[in-house]
């Protein structure tokens, strides 16, 4: 089996900005050679595949308000956030790879995105709020009503890296994009130290935190050095904890839980988010070769994550493929942990409470092992998911572990996930830097335009 290292150098190699940061100090073991290269499944798509995809966009075609040009995360409730965002841009990018849309279809959907963008409110410290109506576009808690409540460094950093993958394909687009963010105020995103932090408003008092856990942040900070931003701290694998699982190490969030409030679950979505957008290379990595990862600590962890879930088949014969997820009633919404609270397979809650009984074989996590680990267990895994559809409403949340049964939540993360994994096994990696000079590079050397507000040279 393979075996993450106890201790571990990360060297992120960052050309843009001049940086090769060291994340974990004390000593180097050895990681497991055969993280080198893996078989993933590339090629064009067959009729079957398509038509899994064909499913996934009709979620989006159902839940697109015309109003805005938005789509609502979770069937058919009206609101949004930045993390939704990039899910819906990455998914009108697939349904153009894959024809279901025009050419004239798809510029309209982008522009009206990126318009939104271009003119949303901000919240008072200049940053996205958490959540945006798909109605009418303007800020709202979560229970829709008009209001601002923070903003998470974290989905932005998700955007980022979104919308530089839709520049990457879309050159045509990139001088709206860069005019859209360079509105943003990445002081309060990204402290002067190099951490993420989020903040939330109560009764018009800021509360800031740091935002994000292992795996997260490391995945979250791509999107900031594509920006020339380097949040140093957030980069970090340090400090770190290791659990063993059926002879597999895994490495967690460190931070002591009494003096952090922060909840630390093990599980899949940011590593297969680093190898369906990044294929786990350094960012500036623009090798096209998607079986070997220039960045192999995260290539390794990536693999253990996987190794392990596979492992509890073979041990305990449970099918697992472990992400966050909504469910139908109370408490809405858990992260199934492959580890978390000094405790293996637990699903827990935003409080920290447990409820394993809501534990699922994630569709998305599904679709997204199978096309980055060809194995028999993904095929296993993939057999195990693809009823679990409604052909006119797209692809349930997933199938209950306990008892088989579908939770028949429908949102547009699972159904944007299906489509980036499709998108992954006929195109490859997705984040492939040009290295043209753009909009932004044109603002950042201007002394007469320079934007003024917190950005590369502050982070530096």
């Amino acid at each position: 089996m393979l075996r993450v290292a106890v201790a571990v150098s990360l060297a992120l190699s960052l050309s843009a900005c001049g940086v090769v940061y060291k994340g974990v100090q004390d000593g180097v073991s050895s990681i497991n050679e055969s993280q080198v290269i893996r078989q993933g499944r590339f090629g064009e798509l067959t009729e079957l595949e398509i038509e899994w995809a064909r499913v996934a966009w009709k979620y989006v075609e159902n839940n697109t308000q015309l109003s805005t040009g938005l789509v609502n995360t979770i069937d058919n409730y009206p609101t949004t956030n930045m993390a939704g965002l990039a899910d819906y841009l990455l998914a009108l990018t697939a349904a153009r790879e894959f024809e279901f849309i025009t050419s004239k279809e798809h510029d309209e959907r982008l522009s009206l995105a990126i318009s939104f963008l271009a003119k949303m409110n901000l919240g008072p410290t200049g940053v996205p709020n958490k959540v945006y109506s798909t109605n009418t576009g303007q800020k709202v808690d979560y229970g829709n009503q008009p209001g601002d409540i923070g903003w998470s460094s974290i989905d932005v950093g998700r955007l980022l890296i979104v919308l530089a993958i839709i520049k990457q394909r879309n050159p045509e687009f990139s001088e709206y994009v860069d005019k859209a963010v360079l509105r943003w105020n990445f002081c309060e995103l990204v402290s002067q130290d190099g951490e993420l932090y989020g903040g939330a408003i109560n009764d018009g008092q800021i509360f800031r935190y740091k935002e994000g856990r292992l795996g997260v942040e490391e995945y979250t900070s791509y999107g900031y050095v594509d920006w020339h931003i380097v949040p140093e701290k957030s980069m970090r694998l340090d400090p770190y904890d290791v659990a063993t699982i059926n002879g597999i190490d895994l490495l967690f969030d460190g931070r002591d839980p009494r003096h952090y409030d922060v909840l630390r679950p093990v599980y899949s979505t940011p590593y297969l988010w680093l190898g369906l957008e990044f294929n786990w290379d350094d960012i500036k990595d623009t090798s096209s070769n998607d079986a070997t990862h220039s960045n192999q600590v995260l290539s390794a962890m990536a693999d253990s994550i996987y190794r392990v879930q596979e492992s509890r088949w073979d041990v305990d014969r449970i099918y697992t493929a472990r992400g966050e997820h909504v469910v139908s009633g109370d408490p809405y919404f858990v992260y199934d942990s492959i580890y978390a609270l000094g405790t293996p397979w637990i699903t827990v809650a935003e409080d920290g409470s447990s409820h394993d009984e809501l534990a699922l074989v994630s569709t998305r996590v599904a679709f997204q092992m199978w096309t980055l680990w060809k194995t028999d267990y993904t095929n296993r895994l993939l057999i195990l998911v693809k009823e679990l559809y409604d052909p006119e409403r797209g692809w349930y949340e997933g199938r209950y572990e306990l008892t088989s049964s579908y939770e028949k939540s429908i949102t547009l993360k699972t159904n944007a996930g299906v489509l980036e994994a499709l998108l992954y096994k006929a195109n490859g990696k997705l984040y492939k830097p040009q290295g043209d000079k753009e909009y932004r590079d044109v603002q950042f050397n201007s002394r007469f335009y320079h934007p003024g507000k917190c950005n590369v040279e502050t982070f530096r």
